[in-house]
This record gives C-alpha cells, sequence and structure tokens, in this order.
C-alpha cells in the first residue's frame, strides 16, 4: 500500500480545519468502523409504491440480537434466471430488529438506467457493516431518470418512517425519525445532492428531515443548488474518473455545509466504490463453471443463457462496456479485482503468487484504465472505515470515532488517502 502524506493544502485553497468536540470517553474500546459492530445483522426485502406509481424493491439492513445465520444469502433475479451472493455477515432474513431506535440510512446506488436486482447487493460489505453498528440501512432500486430518482429519496424516507410508526410491522420503533442520513453513488449521489440542497429548476425543495449525507463519485444534476446544502456531509472520490475530478468543484460550491469532509484515494476507479464487486464476481463465476462446467471460462466468453455466467462477464469487462457512456477511469474486474478465482474449481493464479493471472488481470488498458488502480482489499476497508465513522459521529452522535475523520489519521495509519475538512 502506498503512503500518502496529508496536507493542509487544498487544490482550490481551502484551509484543512476539523472541528467538532471529542468526546471525554475513552476509544479504545470502539468498535473499529471497518468491522462488525455489536450487533448481528437483519435484512428484510420488500416492495413500495414511489414517484409516478412504480413499484421499487427495498432491500432493509438493521440491527438484530439474532444470532448470525453463516448460509445466509442474497438471490438475485436476472433476466436469464438467478444466481445467490452470500451475506458478508451471515444477516438473518426478517431478524427481530434489536431494541432501537437507531439512525436510519437510505442509500441510492449507481447507474443512470432503472435499477435492477444485482444493484441491491451492490454494497453489501458497507451496509450489512452499518446495520452491525446500530443503523438501519436501506437501498433501493432506483428510477430510470434523475428527477424520479432525486423523488423518491424523500418517498423511501416517508415508507420507511410509516413503517415504523406501524404497530405490529416488523419494523416498528427500529427508526429514530430526528437521525436520518442519505448516501448515493455516482447518479445516486446526484441524487442524494438534490434531495439534500433542492433542484429548482424541477420544484424540489431539500428535505430537511436529512442532517447528514455521504457520496461517492457523485454526479451532480445542479451545482448552484447543491450551494444550498448545510448539513455536514463525506464526500470520497479518486482521480481516474470525470465523477471523482468533480468532487474538488463539489466541495467549493457548499460553503454552507458544516462540516464537509472530502477523502481522496488518487488511484481509485469509479467502481472501486462499488464495495460488493469482486466478491460478486468471484461467487458468480463460480456459480457459472458449477453449472456450466469448469472447462469455459465465463470471465472471457459471454454466455446470456446462464444469469451468474453473464453477470461475471459483465462485472469483468464493465470498464469496456461503459466506455462509450462514461468515459475513462471506470474500472471494470479486470483492472481492480485482482484475486478473483483463487480458490476456484478452476483456478485463476496459475504462477501462484496469490493474484489473478489468467485470463489477464489488465491493471493498465488505454484507453479504458491509464492509472493502476488501488486494490479491493485495501479499498473496501477504507471505505467501510471512513463510511461509518462519519455516520457515528455525525448522525449518531459519538463524537469518539471523529478521530478516523481528522486529516492526520490517514497519514498516521499509512492509509492511501488525503483528507481535507471545510469547516
Amino acid at each position: 500500500m502506498n503512503r500518502n502524506s496529508n496536507s493542509t493544502s487544498f487544490a482550490l485553497a481551502i484551509a484543512v480545519l476539523f472541528g467538532g468536540q471529542a468526546s471525554k470517553a475513552s476509544a479504545a474500546d470502539l468498535p473499529p468502523p471497518d468491522q462488525k459492530g455489536p450487533y448481528n445483522v437483519g435484512t428484510h426485502l420488500f416492495t413500495a409504491t414511489v414517484t409516478g406509481g412504480r413499484v421499487a424493491r427495498i432491500q432493509v439492513f438493521y440491527p438484530t440480537l439474532a444470532p448470525s445465520d453463516p448460509t445466509s444469502h442474497y438471490t438475485i433475479n436476472a433476466a436469464a434466471g438467478n444466481y445467490n451472493i452470500r451475506s458478508p455477515l451471515g444477516a438473518v432474513l426478517n431478524a427481530p430488529p434489536a431494541p432501537g431506535p437507531f439512525p436510519l440510512v437510505v442509500h441510492d446506488h449507481g447507474g443512470g438506467a432503472a435499477g435492477l436486482d444485482f444493484h441491491r447487493v451492490s454494497q453489501l460489505p458497507v451496509q450489512e457493516t452499518l446495520a452491525s453498528h446500530g443503523f438501519v440501512a436501506t437501498i433501493h432500486l432506483h428510477a430510470a431518470t434523475p428527477l424520479a430518482r432525486a423523488r423518491d429519496i424523500p418517498v423511501v424516507i416517508d415508507v420507511m418512517l410509516a413503517r415504523n410508526a406501524t404497530v405490529g410491522d416488523g419494523l416498528y420503533n427500529t427508526i429514530d425519525p430526528t437521525r436520518i442520513g442519505v448516501s448515493g453513488i455516482s447518479a445516486g449521489g446526484a441524487a442524494a445532492l438534490s434531495a439534500v440542497g433542492g433542484w429548482a429548476a424541477n420544484g424540489i425543495v431539500g428535505d430537511s428531515r436529512i442532517k447528514a449525507m455521504v457520496v461517492y463519485e457523485p454526479a451532480v444534476n445542479s451545482l448552484p443548488d447543491a450551494g444550498n446544502v448545510t448539513i455536514p456531509y463525506l464526500a470520497m472520490g479518486g482521480l481516474q474518473h470525470r465523477a471523482g475530478l468533480g468532487i474538488p468543484a463539489l466541495f467549493d460550491a457548499t460553503t454552507l455545509a458544516t462540516p464537509r469532509i472530502y477523502v481522496q484515494t488518487a488511484r481509485a476507479a469509479h467502481f472501486s466504490y462499488n464495495t460488493g464487486m469482486q466478491d460478486e464476481l468471484d461467487q458468480t463465476r463460480e456459480q457459472a463453471l458449477l453449472a456450466l462446467g469448469a472447462d469455459i471460462e465465463p470471465l472471457t466468453t459471454q454466455l446470456p443463457a446462464n444469469a451468474a455466467a453473464a453477470r461475471a462477464f459483465e462485472i469483468w469487462n464493465w470498464g469496456q462496456i461503459l466506455f462509450p457512456l462514461l468515459g475513462p477511469g471506470v474500472g471494470g474486474g479486470r483492472h481492480t479485482c485482482d484475486r478473483v478465482g483463487l480458490n476456484s474449481i478452476r483456478p485463476l493464479d496459475l504462477d501462484g503468487d496469490g493474484f489473478t493471472d489468467s485470463p489477464p488481470f489488465i491493471p493498465i488498458e488505454p484507453p479504458y484504465m491509464t492509472q493502476t488502480t488501488i486494490r479491493p482489499e485495501v479499498m473496501v476497508p477504507m471505505i467501510k472505515l471512513y463510511t461509518i465513522a462519519f455516520w457515528k459521529t455525525r448522525l449518531e452522535g459519538d463524537h469518539r470515532y471523529q478521530r478516523y475523520l481528522a486529516p492526520g489519521y490517514a497519514q498516521s495509519h499509512n492509509l492511501e488517502a488525503k483528507v481535507f475538512v471545510g469547516d
């Protein structure tokens, strides 16, 4: 892992100052934010009517005291059938929630088209870990247009609060309505920004119930409206894709937000922030091999009749597939996921060095990728660390976690990140 020193200088001459009062309580006994928290994870899938009468699937993750289930998995529906993705923390389906209430975090996934079922598992490492730390987290399959996506976030909040207030509902009294946050990646980040700052041209007013926000390489629907954001927010991004390169302009436009924190990881690709990508790629490839035979390679052979094979091929080749739409720096599996197929019926580590080499892992592949990308084993824990430390500090109010967000923490712990804080 490379070491990047932090600096108090920012490209836009924004001073790095970190505010807030640290708790007097000792931080020594804190559950680390990048690891499982004190709760087990419950999960629940349901549908709800959102903007324009559209029916959306909503996956909920929440704290539970029920024993974890080591066999737990999520079944993903696709055009060619189904495939399964293991739960990282043994989430228990429809488990009774732990005594609450807990803060609520509503997340919008990426992609400019309507959400597909695999988007429910795109952030499993973050969302299950978040639930284990005492949060109710949701992800909904979003709409096909930016306007509907921005309008859907308050509707999902409405739906969750209605369930929270309904006696006998499985989610009754699990949510604290005064502690609500939103998050989003890419197009979902644009929706989160508009839900918070509004979008005047389309009659959208910021939702005052939202108290904090996290965005990962967000698109922006309207930079002037983003300037209305006043709540604390965390932005994470790299320097390989245009969405990450746009964060300094967002940071500069949101001077009313107190505080705003920018975690820059230069070598991150756009899809480095899809924290479930490597696990999903590895598992769909293995399921395809078991179904179709170990003499085929689903990463390089397009097999649309098998759902797992089709998904593995898509993830491995995402950078090339999406290049016409999203440009360079997206980062497909063959550019970012370097430990796929290591424990496989058809191993991909032919030289025994612990990394994928056949089919070739291609970290630099112009024009799709022009720089090497940070490894998921490094990136995913770092995303969890900053994300959960931010929610614990700014939404739950546990300021002992503030130390993880200070610029000096990354430097002293050799994290491949630079942290800028505007206050």
